[in-house]
């Protein structure tokens, strides 16, 4: 009868951990969530100027992931190199590679995902990059 109920209470002492872990875990879960929807609740942006401007004033690699996950889902470029609006979107490209919060793999993306997109712009995309990595170094310097 003692096995039993040493047993009995080992089992039991073993449920109610495993419950109390799975609240702890449940709680915190639902913590983290509400942080990542308040990142993604960003005023949209549609002009190309506001996005070079807070591409320039961007604080953290979160938030210009989230501008570069807004830019390439509203806008295009044109297939021409020398038009003035493709440059100035090009200029996005530039502003982000000088932000000294980005990561080489906000820059590794934004430039990927153009030259998917838009392949006859490849060397564009390229040059405005190596423009823009330039800007940087010389603010860091």
């Amino acid at each position: 009868m003692n096995n039993s109920l040493f047993i009995f209470l080992i089992v039991a002492l073993v449920i109610v951990i495993i419950l109390g872990v799975l609240l702890v875990l449940f709680f915190t879960h639902k913590d983290k969530q509400p942080n990542k929807s308040n990142a993604t609740k960003a005023p949209k942006i549609s002009n190309i100027e506001d996005f070079i401007s807070k591409a320039n004033g961007a604080k953290n690699s979160q938030e210009i992931q989230a501008l570069i996950l807004q830019f390439l889902n509203s806008q295009k470029f044109g297939s021409n190199p020398k038009d003035s609006a493709t440059k100035r979107k090009l200029d996005f490209v530039s502003a982000i590679s000088a932000n000294a919060n980005a990561t080489p793999k906000n820059i590794s993306f934004l430039n990927n995902e153009l030259k998917k997109r838009y392949k006859a712009l490849k060397k564009e995309i390229d040059a405005y990059e190596q423009i823009g990595l330039a800007k940087r170094k010389m603010r860091q310097s």
